[in-house]
């Protein structure tokens, strides 16, 4: 079974970087739209998916999620009369400073695909480049919406707040 490995390193915290991981997994395989429109919600284990994009029909599920140091994910694509069964797996690291990500995409090549073993090698490849690169363009862009404070983490915590608060004579006061 052939594989790839691919490693990048990210100047933010492992919970936004698995945020962009699902972001950038979500692209071609589930809803972006609705992602966009309620946040990053996580995929659960077991959550089927079927996309077209051109010729290739890419099928799919989510293996495994471990928040927020893996995702899993189990496909096949169908380009006839070729089919590629393919597993991409995520797993995200703290260093010091910031985190990494590795990618480790292994395939098997089924019917007239195997004739085509280059080809598909280099498509897979640059597959994982530019989902590592929109998870560089997601990190980014979350780690900018947490710095200024309209991430849901912010939210939550002014309602944290709020909660903890008693008024007295009719002025509040926090304990």
């Amino acid at each position: 079974m052939p594989k790839h490995i691919h490693e990048a390193r990210f100047d933010c915290a492992m919970t936004t970087l698995f945020a962009a991981a699902v972001l950038a997994a979500a692209r071609g395989r589930w809803d972006t739209q609705a992602l966009a429109e309620r946040g990053v919600p996580v995929p659960s284990a077991g959550c089927a998916y079927a996309r077209t994009r051109g010729t290739v029909l890419r099928r799919g599920r989510v293996v495994e999620v471990l928040r927020p140091v893996g995702l899993t994910l189990q496909e096949s694509l169908l380009d006839p009369p070729c089919c590629v069964r393919l597993r991409l797996r995520w797993r995200l690291e703290p260093l010091e400073e910031g985190s990494l990500a590795r990618l480790d995409a292994r395939y098997t090549l089924n019917g007239a695909a195997t004739l085509r073993a280059r080809h598909w090698r280099a498509r897979i490849e640059q597959h994982c480049e530019r989902l590592l690169a929109a998870m560089r363009t997601h990190a980014a862009r979350l780690s900018q919406a947490q710095d200024s404070g309209s991430s849901g983490q912010s939210t939550g915590n002014v309602s944290i707040t709020s909660a903890n608060r008693i008024t007295v004579n009719g002025k509040p006061s926090f304990r």
